[in-house]
């Protein structure tokens, strides 16, 4: 009675900064991410209405619509596998209706090419995209 698990799915924009070597260059792209994530959560029910709980997951990120920044032509971010964590809690009205807050943290590590501006070849790396999605609805138990 404990156990959950959820399947979300979402999209969100991003933009991707230089860092390392590169940090003086700024913004390399932007682009939106649709990254449906599988989370397995335990849900603690010793509080009364109140029912926060844990989770942990994987996650599958799509990037759509890349554009590049600055000097940057070319931009591309390869889609990836990532972790996410969550917390949250529903707070019940009665036995089946209740409110929900969510938040989870997903830990993206896309591979990126793009070209400078003039230089031969392209620039190659990771970028770190971590975004936070916090959530809010109505719940329903069965």
């Amino acid at each position: 009675k404990n156990i959950a698990a959820e399947l979300i799915l979402g999209v969100t924009p991003h933009t991707a900064t230089a860092k390392g070597s590169l940090a003086g260059v700024g913004k390399i792209g932007s682009t939106t991410l649709l990254p449906p994530t599988l989370t397995l959560q335990y849900h603690f029910d010793n509080f009364g209405a109140f029912k926060p709980y844990v989770g942990a997951g994987v996650n599958y990120t799509f990037f759509l619509d890349e554009k590049e920044k600055g000097a940057f032509t070319g931009f591309g971010l390869k889609n990836t596998f990532g972790a996410a964590l969550q917390i949250g809690f529903d707070y019940m009205i009665d036995r089946h209706w209740g409110w929900n807050v969510d938040v989870k943290k997903l830990y993206l590590r896309p591979e990126v090419k793009a070209t400078l501006g003039a230089v031969p070849g392209q620039v190659a790396g990771k970028v770190n995209l971590d975004p936070l999605i916090v959530g809010t609805g109505v719940t329903y138990r069965f």
